[in-house]
């Protein structure tokens, strides 16, 4: 399904280091896809039960879960987002506040590669642009939110994308917020192992005067 289906076998190939920003844009960009993809079918895996491979194989609800991931996928890229800026904003110092503008260009470069997926508005893409800049603007409020946290509130948003009809969910939240919990938690771990943070701030905001 394009942007999914391209991005997750990057994603699963040994980790390669982030020192550059296109590298730091392909991160983002296939973790943010996995969240999407993998938090929508294995939830409908797992609520639909015994009867999974039956209701994967009718092509109505391949359509439709084609559909949710693509709109997943937006506050899915908004949760990155938010993550990668806590991860840099030590190495980038007093030089922080330029964050959040220099990541929502990197998420721009990054949404305009893609056309817009079938079925959605003219304005997919700005829309999702939009989320990803509330997002980082919220981060400066205060302190980076610990990573376990960054799933609220937008967890609720890939709920509500799931392609199953709402009178058959009951406390499925959670499940959903779990899976992009400790997804979120994995990928600030691998960030943290394979970004050369201080080259990607210097990248990303100019080297810190001396």
């Amino acid at each position: 399904m394009g942007l999914l289906n391209d991005l997750l076998p990057e994603f699963l190939r040994k980790p390669q280091p982030i020192v550059s920003v296109d590298e730091l844009a392909d991160f983002m960009d296939s973790r943010a896809a996995f969240l999407a993809q993998k938090s929508i079918v294995e939830f409908c895996r797992v609520r639909a039960g015994v009867y999974w491979q039956k209701l994967f194989s009718e092509k109505e609800f391949q359509a439709a879960l084609n559909h949710s991931r693509w709109r997943a996928y937006p506050a899915c890229y908004a949760m990155m987002a938010e993550m990668v800026e806590g991860a840099l904003r030590e190495p980038a110092g007093l030089r922080q506040r330029g964050l959040p503008a220099a990541l929502e260009k990197v998420a721009l470069a990054s949404f305009s590669k893609y056309a817009v997926p079938e079925g959605s508005p003219t304005t997919f893409w700005e829309d999702a642009a939009e989320l990803t800049r509330q997002r980082l603007a919220a981060t400066q409020i205060g302190p980076p939110r610990p990573v376990r946290e960054i799933p609220e509130p937008l967890a609720r948003t890939v709920f509500e994308m799931v392609p199953i009809h709402p009178n058959l969910l009951t406390n499925d939240y959670d499940y959903i917020f779990n899976f992009l919990r400790m997804n979120l938690l994995r990928a600030h771990e691998d960030f943290l192992v394979q970004a050369d943070r201080s080259a990607l701030v210097d990248q990303l905001l100019g080297a810190a005067r001396s």
